[in-house]
This record gives C-alpha cells, sequence and structure tokens, in this order.
C-alpha cells in the first residue's frame, strides 16, 4: 500500500523554547519499545534509553542585552531525498517510505556506524547498550495511520506542524513571507527546494531568518567530510583497478609480441 509524501516543519519564530516536543518524542520511542519489544511500562519509561531522544538541542544566544535573542536550534534527522545514509548501509538497514520518512530497521543494523559517517547532518547515534544506530523516523507508523509525528502533536504553540507535504509547504513559505514582512528582515524555509545537488530538498523542513542560518544548524551546502573521503576512494580504487587491468592487458600483448618475434627468428634461421 502506497502513502501520500508527508512533511515536517519547524518555525523558530513561533517556537516559545518549552521543549514539549523532546519530552513527547521521547515518550512517544519509549512507548514503541512496549509495542514492538514487549518491554513493561516501568523498563522502557525509568530506564535512561539516551539513544531514543531523537530531538536533540541546542540552545545559545545572540546579542547583548538588553537586546538577546534566544536561539534554539534542533538537530535531528533532515529525512532527505536522496539519503546518503541508505544509500552506504551495508545490510540494507535503511528505506525511505512512500511518506518520505527515511527510517533504520534495528533488526536489520549491525551497529557499523557506516550512515553516521555518510550523514551530511550528523545525526544517527550509536548506542552501546544494544549496538545499534538509532535516529529520528518522522514518526511513520503514526504518519500512516493519519496522525501527527509526536513532536508536532505537543507543540502548543504550533511551532512544529506536519502533514501532506504540499500543505506543510504552502503553509511554511506563508509564514516566512510574513515573518520577512514583519520583522525586516529575510526568513526562508529551509528544505522545501533544494539544499544541494547532493541531498536534494527535505521531508523534515526550518523556518528561520537567512542570516541566523548557521546557528540554527542549517548549512547551506551541507557535506560528510568522511563520506566524501569514501567517494574519492571509491573513484581512486575504481581508476586503480582500471590502471592495473590496463598494465596486465598491455603486458600480455607486450609478452604475445615478444613470443612472436622469437619463434619468427628461429623459423628463418633453420
Amino acid at each position: 500500500m502506497s502513502y501520500q509524501k508527508m512533511a515536517v516543519c519547524y518555525d523558530t519564530q513561533s517556537c516559545i523554547k518549552c521543549f514539549a516536543c523532546i519530552v513527547s518524542c521521547s515518550t512517544e520511542n519509549r512507548m514503541r519499545l512496549q509495542r514492538d519489544y514487549n518491554y513493561s511500562v516501568e523498563k522502557s519509561m525509568v530506564e535512561p534509553h539516551h539513544h531514543l531522544n531523537y530531538l536533540r538541542v541546542e540552545c545559545n544566544e545572540k546579542g547583548t542585552f538588553p537586546n538577546v535573542t534566544q536561539i534554539a536550534a534542533f538537530k535531528h534527522c533532515q529525512h532527505c531525498e536522496n539519503p546518503k545514509c541508505m544509500d552506504i548501509c551495508p545490510t540494507l538497514a535503511i528505506s525511505k517510505k512512500d511518506t518520505g520518512a527515511v527510517v533504520i530497521d534495528a533488526d536489520k543494523c549491525i551497529g557499523c556506524q557506516s550512515c553516521k559517517d555518510a550523514c551530511p547532518y550528523d545525526v544517527p547515534v550509536f548506542s552501546k547498550d544494544n549496538g545499534k544506530t538509532y535516529k529520528c523516523t518522522m514518526c511513520h507508523d503514526r504518519l500512516t495511520a493519519e496522525l501527527p509525528t509526536a513532536c508536532s502533536a505537543a507543540c502548543p504553540s504550533v511551532a512544529i506542524f506536519s502533514g501532506p507535504a504540499d500543505e506543510v509547504i504552502a503553509e511554511a513559505e506563508k509564514r516566512a513571507e510574513h515573518y520577512s514582512k514583519v520583522f525586516n528582515k529575510e526568513y526562508f524555509v529551509y528544505g522545501a527546494d533544494k539544499v544541494n545537488n547532493t541531498i536534494g530538498t527535505l521531508s523534515y523542513m526550518t523556518i528561520a531568518p537567512i542570516e541566523n542560518r548557521d546557528d540554527y544548524l542549517l548549512p547551506a551546502d551541507p557535506s560528510n567530510g568522511v563520506a566524501a573521503s569514501r567517494e574519492v576512494a571509491k573513484v581512486v580504487g575504481a581508476a586503480a583497478m582500471i590502471g592495473t587491468a590496463a598494465a596486465i592487458a598491455g603486458h600480455a600483448v607486450y609478452t604475445a609480441v615478444k613470443y612472436d618475434d622469437k619463434h619468427h627468428k628461429e623459423n628463418e634461421n633453420e
């Protein structure tokens, strides 16, 4: 069964920094332990399970008193159009759903952390508890049940909202345009348009002032040095293999020619 493409958006301007989204996200993931792995309520809720905190916030302040702005930058899976983590996973544990969600299958994950190396946003978290890697699932199970994501359902100021991708993008662009006029500085929707040629668009977008994009962890051209070096290694390795094959072929031709010349001379002498 196919599902409609969905999206989530974080509106930095409407956020009141209550972080109810973080609590809701963690709670939802702990309840999944009860549903999928028969954990007891006590075990799922009381034990740490730090790797299940898919929404992580980095707070800092900009400006000087009294003109100070608190920045709450969320670090989470962006659910790329072209997920590099999926491409690099050796066990095919990562898949992209019809909803746009990029999901890790914990049962297939071997904990090699290749996805962490490949992620341009450095998102996946490795759990030492069970040797698996985790990240945000964009509440794929909730979206397919026509429910909002856990983070958006808990947000009291609708700073995080989810739904069909076209509706989310339309609302996000409307808000960005409004904020640009009201605050006299340009706001944009990060991820609505192609971020770069490598990852494409994002299913988890962010509304923020362009001048603060780095503060909100929204790089203009995200890339991962490890992943890039691996790609270079692949190219160099392929070139080396081709070069080796060419050298072997050349040597074979040279040997064959020498062999023919030798026998030709021997025949002439006879």
